[in-house]
């Protein structure tokens, strides 16, 4: 289990005079005053359950075939099946709640795929003969479900682990700990004024499906010289059953309220919910679906000069678009940083319909490298040794920014999760993050000391500009405020956010591995 819950129990204290009285064991006197709210939580094992251990295990098979036929001289077809056999172990614990099997929901049941096959074709044409060639290809391809996924569904029942709550006078003193009835823990005596609370359990969908893609793609490479090609590649990519999780313990209708602006009288419309609970005994039930899908079409554009007088080159650009629903399969911690990875209203999943969050509009990468030891060798010797050897070398990459979302600091549509809502009117990932360009640059200097030992001296540098590359900003667009603070009559009253972080304020830089500021390296490597 990844996340097994915390068994060794969790003390908040609302000042440190309540802590300082309680570990020196006041007893009651201590919780008066700001400390009458001071809390414990532990977790314990379920009676007659393994607790936390458990066995979500996986098995994977899968077979292969693939032939190839070529009809003539100037056409080939590649084709294939692939079949994948993936077996969710079944988890042992069955919830018994009346109310969860009347809504169809069974805690001890995980759909198997048996059909998932994936075929293969692939053509290549060349009718100019070596000068042009065709490609197109097409396949289905099958994803996996995560084990941190199953392993929640297994734990997270509300049977295997199970969490009291204790707070003011019922708090025990450390280091002692409450146990016992109704959860397994014989040696222990039996809780006393802690409450379990209404739990929030995982589930599979019962007709859960393995994601997957299908591929397609169409390609045309024309060697314009020996040493020079150009080509053109439009792929296409359908994702279909991608996991998400969904809190399906919510029902509607939802009622529209009304949401005013604080300085303005403009007015917008969200829905709320009004029975967020409609299966009594249970907080979130979160559901890990294979509902969620996406699309991408993406044009490449690339010419390539081969190594030859002393230089080489590569150029390409492509012009893509991601369209998805929000897919997400990590979604595993209730009421954590997970909750931002959910749909805003899982009563409309359409409505998270837009750019995912991986959209790039816009990528141009450049490399070259330029051999300035050919220009050397009609030099003297003494001074071949000095100016041979060297070579240059870089990477420019310049692309769009990714996509995020306007976000509203509080729970507007109240499904108990204020991490999803956007900026009432606005869908999902409207704004953009600034543009990334780098230069990467690098000069080597090849050093011959025998016939067989050589140095080489490299000199790096990254982000050479020495550009900001944003890679996240402030996303909180809206905070609340009093309904007086807007004009009119409204429900729901908007503000600007915090001052110390207004919105699309800069929070971090980085490029890939390395901080985002200018890096230079020099570094020696000896072959022999």
């Amino acid at each position: 289990n990844f996340f097994p819950g915390n068994f060794s129990g969790a003390y908040v204290f609302n000042s440190l005079e309540g802590f300082g009285c309680n570990l020196n064991g006041g007893g009651a006197a201590c919780f008066t005053g700001p400390d009458a709210s001071d809390t414990f939580a532990q977790a314990f094992a379920g009676a007659d359950t393994n607790g936390p251990t458990t066995n979500p295990n996986l098995q994977e098979y899968s077979a292969f075939a693939q032939d190839e036929w070529r009809v003539r001289s100037d056409l080939t077809l590649n084709f294939g099946l692939r079949y994948d056999l993936d077996l969710i172990a079944q988890p042992d614990e069955l919830n018994p709640s009346a109310s969860l099997a009347a809504a169809g929901i069974f805690t001890n049941r995980i759909h198997n795929d048996h059909a998932d096959f994936g075929p293969r074709l692939g053509i290549a044409w060349t009718p100019l003969g070596k000068k042009l060639v065709v490609r197109t290809g097409y396949g289905i391809f099958y994803g996996r479900t995560p084990a941190i996924t199953v392993g929640t569904a297994f734990s997270n029942n509300a049977l295997n682990v199970q969490t009291l709550n204790f707070t003011g006078a019922n708090i025990p003193q450390y280091p002692a700990t409450k146990c016992g009835a109704p959860v397994a823990a014989p040696s222990c005596a039996a809780p006393v004024g802690g409450t379990a609370g209404a739990p929030t359990i995982y589930v599979f969908q019962p007709d859960y499906h393995e994601p997957n893609v299908q591929q397609a793609n169409l390609g045309l490479e024309y060697l314009i010289r020996p040493s020079l090609s150009v080509q053109v590649n439009y792929l296409w990519v359908k994702g279909t059953h991608l996991t998400r999780t969904l809190d399906i313990n919510l029902q509607g209708p939802e009622t529209p309220v009304t949401v005013g602006f604080v300085g303005s009288t403009q007015t917008a419309t969200v829905n709320r919910i009004t029975q967020p609970r409609p299966i009594a005994g249970f907080a979130r039930i979160e559901e890990f679906q294979s509902s969620a899908n996406s699309i991408y079409n993406g044009l490449t554009v690339q010419l390539n000069k081969r190594f030859s007088q002393n230089y080489q080159f590569l150029a390409s650009y492509t012009f893509g678009k991601v369209i998805d629903d929000n897919p997400d399969a990590t979604s595993v911690v209730p009421f954590s940083g997970d909750d931002a990875k959910m749909v805003q209203d899982p009563l409309n999943l359409r409505g998270d319909r837009g750019s995912g969050v991986n959209d790039q509009r816009h990528r141009l990468v450049l490399s070259a490298i330029w051999n300035l030891d050919g220009y050397a060798h009609s030099l003297p010797h003494a001074w071949r040794y000095v100016a041979g050897g060297w070579q240059l070398s870089g990477i420019l990459t310049a692309e769009t920014g990714q996509p995020y979302s306007g976000m509203v600091n509080s729970d507007l549509n109240s499904d108990s999760n204020s991490r999803t809502d956007r900026a009432p009117g606005l869908g999902r990932d409207t704004f953009n993050l600034p543009n990334f360009v780098s230069l990467d640059p690098r000069i080597t200097k090849n050093i011959p000391i025998t016939e067989r030992v050589k140095v080489q001296l490299i000199l790096d540098a990254y982000n050479a500009l020495n550009r900001t590359n944003y890679t996240s900003v402030s996303a909180t667009q809206f905070s609340t405020a009093p309904v007086t603070s807007c004009p009119g009559t409204v429900t729901i009253c908007l503000g600007p956010p915090p001052p110390k972080t207004p919105f699309q304020t800069p929070l971090s830089t980085q490029l890939n591995f390395s901080p985002g500021s200018r890096i230079v390296q020099l570094s020696g490597k000896i072959t022999f």
